[in-house]
């Protein structure tokens, strides 16, 4: 077991923790908006489209973004990563101000940039933890998120005003924000990422292709199971919400909450990895996205269902994050870990994707009581699987 510390690992966790401070707020003030932004433009069924084009280009850019690591460093991956988010940033300026839904659509999906970003900063605290230290060290950057993603939410209406006392469209001004904030963590990395970071590379030598193994495959499917609930969910609640008479103080509110719940305990969950195992956190996870998921199908319609739900999806998403991101690194050899990280990004936001595509028609099919049983077989059939898993290898 290595238990040298990184002669960077402070520098490189406060970088990294800082950083993400300001992506949080960057994805917490733009995150409920945008569904909001495009049911302003064209109607509530496509409200998920925010949601689910966000998860789909953070899809698209997590395998180049994860090559890049390997052929230059996590510096040059985060900012190419986050410069990109800031062209998604400025499209949807250009498409609230105009009224250009296409250009809309076209910023979500290089928005996801960011959230390919925000999901890989996790893997570069590991690049600088000891495997004692691994899933505190990846939780800490997690929970960093916190204090930006639950500030952002409550911005919805200050930012409101904000675009109406400088001329611009009321929803314009959440991404002028979130630019400033991308802007600023991108400046962070140049300072606290030395040049060459990436994880400690052990030739190939029997040159064979990189692959999976069963316990890797384990990490990656339990994370897009709680992302595909996450996203699914979560994408329809300021709709959802709205339609049943919530403003948007209160929808803000449970939005912030449900961010608290997928950042603020991360090191709690950390420290329950390195104590209990990867597979404790992964399963009580599981358990908490199981329960989110029944709140809604057996009292879709009262508030306070709602916002309990919402915590619960927030908790069991970080739970099942951190578990799993820590065994994926543990069932992988260094020389293939890029390659995992890649891979896992790209499954857990296709998953993701998934949950939003298919969350507008479900509404609209039978309500939050359809939607919710989706999520919850989906939950319930990872648990199977995974358990299956564990046993095999045990």
């Amino acid at each position: 077991m290595n238990e040298i510390t990184h002669p960077y690992r402070t520098r490189v966790l406060g970088g990294l923790a800082f950083a993400q401070v300001t992506i949080g707020l960057s994805n917490g003030v733009t995150l409920s908006m945008g569904s909001l932004l495009a049911a302003h433009l064209a109607g509530a069924s496509w409200g998920g489209s925010a949601a689910t084009l966000t998860t789909v280009g953070a899809a698209i850019f997590s395998i180049p973004l994860s090559k890049m690591v390997s052929r230059y460093d996590r510096r040059t991956s985060l900012s190419t990563g986050m410069l990109l988010g800031c062209v998604g940033a400025i499209l949807a300026i250009v498409g609230a101000q105009l009224g250009l839904f296409p250009v809309v659509l076209l910023a979500f999906l290089f928005l996801g940039s960011m959230s390919a970003v925000n999901l890989q900063a996790r893997f570069a605290a590991t690049d600088v933890a000891s495997e004692r230290t691994r899933g505190r060290d990846l939780s800490l950057v997690v929970w960093s998120t916190t204090i930006g993603a639950i500030a952002g939410p409550n911005l919805f209406e200050p930012s409101t005003r904000f675009s109406q006392a400088v001329g611009l469209e009321e929803h314009a001004g959440a991404y002028l924000l979130c630019l400033i904030g991308q802007i600023i963590a991108i400046a962070v990395w140049q300072f606290t990422l030395p040049k060459g970071l990436k994880p400690e590379v052990i030739p190939n030598k029997t040159q064979e292709k990189s692959k999976l193994t069963p316990k890797a495959m384990q990490a990656i499917s339990s994370v897009a199971t709680a992302h595909f609930s996450m996203v699914g969910l979560m994408s329809m609640a300021a709709i959802h919400m709205q339609g049943h008479g919530a403003g948007l103080t209160i929808i803000g509110f449970t939005i912030s909450l449900h961010i608290a719940g997928m950042y603020a305990l991360s090191p709690v969950f950390g420290l329950l990895t390195d104590k209990f195992g990867r597979n404790f956190t992964i399963f009580s996870g599981f358990a908490m996205l199981a329960a989110s998921a029944a709140l809604l199908l057996i009292w879709p319609e009262p508030q306070w269902a709602m916002i309990a739900s919402m915590i619960l999806l927030g908790l069991g998403w970080n739970s099942a994050l951190v578990g799993s991101s820590a065994l994926l690194v543990d069932a992988t050899p260094p020389h293939d870990r890029t390659y995992a990280q890649g891979r896992s990004d790209l499954t857990m936001n296709l998953a993701g994707a998934s949950g939003g595509l298919i969350a507008g028609p479900l509404i609209a099919l039978g309500g939050m009581p359809t939607l919710a049983g989706v999520v919850l077989a989906v939950v319930l059939l990872q648990f199977l699987i995974s358990s299956r898993t564990s046993l095999k290898s045990s």
